[in-house]
């Protein structure tokens, strides 16, 4: 299937490791200049290295801004370097890193206020800041944002998760109904499965907590998906690449699961 992504230009936040870079580098595969911000000048030199290499595309495809999503005028600056740098916007990626797993007797507020400002208010702002130029272009655009299967059927002692994800759902929603008449589509994919360095280090922690090995606790974590297997970076990417392009011109207003079937195995 061709997306029509060729020439496309898309920025995603927190998109130098794990899931973000998943998405950028099939969207470069198809033809889109991406443009990479993380808060790690190094992540940032290794993940365009990476595009390069396995996007098969050229240098100049790949720009990268050095952006702290606690920082909102960084957030800014970003949007309006890249847009310079492109002549406009066609996508927009959002992502932020996973808030700590914690019970709400063991939060406090200055750890509250720290997550809000990585996960929800970086988004906003980063979505504040873009809808302008992406509603200046000429083509529909398209906005996705990286959120988590979790949010939607929060886990126990997950407060700070539960407190915040939702809440971009919902975000994507409201912006799908307002901007949808001004050609921008806005939809959410929320993974769970995924194996980022992230999930590694999760399945470290439950060999050692269940005293099994690396090999038996991955198994575990597989048999919670209906599917039976965990997924890998490029099938996240793909559909990412697929929910920002042409090809999906009809969905918005939509949170896509890619979570091997997790969230309908929580159904009774």
């Amino acid at each position: 299937m061709d997306l029509e992504l060729t020439d496309k230009r898309a920025l995603l936040f927190a998109a130098s490791k794990g899931l973000g870079l998943a998405a950028a580098t099939e969207l470069a595969r198809e033809g889109t200049r991406v443009a990479l911000a993380s808060r790690s000048p190094d992540n940032l030199a290794n993940a365009k290295e990476h595009i390069v290499e396995n996007a098969d595309v050229g240098t100049d495809a790949v720009q990268t801004y050095t952006c702290d999503l606690a920082a909102p005028d960084e957030i800014r600056e970003t949007v309006e370097a890249a847009s310079d740098e492109f002549d406009g916007l066609d996508i927009v990626v959002t992502n932020h890193g996973g808030p700590p797993v914690q019970p709400i007797d063991e939060t406090d507020v200055e750890t509250l206020d720290r997550t809000y400002e990585l996960v929800l208010r970086s988004t906003v702002v980063a979505l504040q800041s873009a809808l302008p130029v992406l509603a200046d272009g000429e083509a529909e655009s398209s906005i996705v944002n990286i959120v988590s299967a979790t949010a939607a059927e929060p886990n126990s002692g997950d407060v700070l998760q539960a407190a915040f994800r939702p809440g971009i759902y919902a975000l994507s929603k409201s912006l799908a109904e307002e901007y949808g008449p001004r050609g921008i589509r806005v939809n959410c994919v929320c993974p769970r499965g995924i194996v980022t360095d992230r999930l590694e280090d999760k399945i470290e922690l439950l060999a050692d907590r269940e005293e099994i090995s690396v090999e038996a606790a991955r198994d575990r974590r597989a048999s919670e998906l209906p599917i039976r297997k965990l997924g890998d970076p490029p099938s996240f990417g793909r559909a990412v690449a697929f929910l920002a392009s042409p090809a999906a011109e009809f969905i918005t207003g939509e949170t896509l699961a890619l979570d091997g079937g997790w969230l309908d195995g929580m159904s009774p």
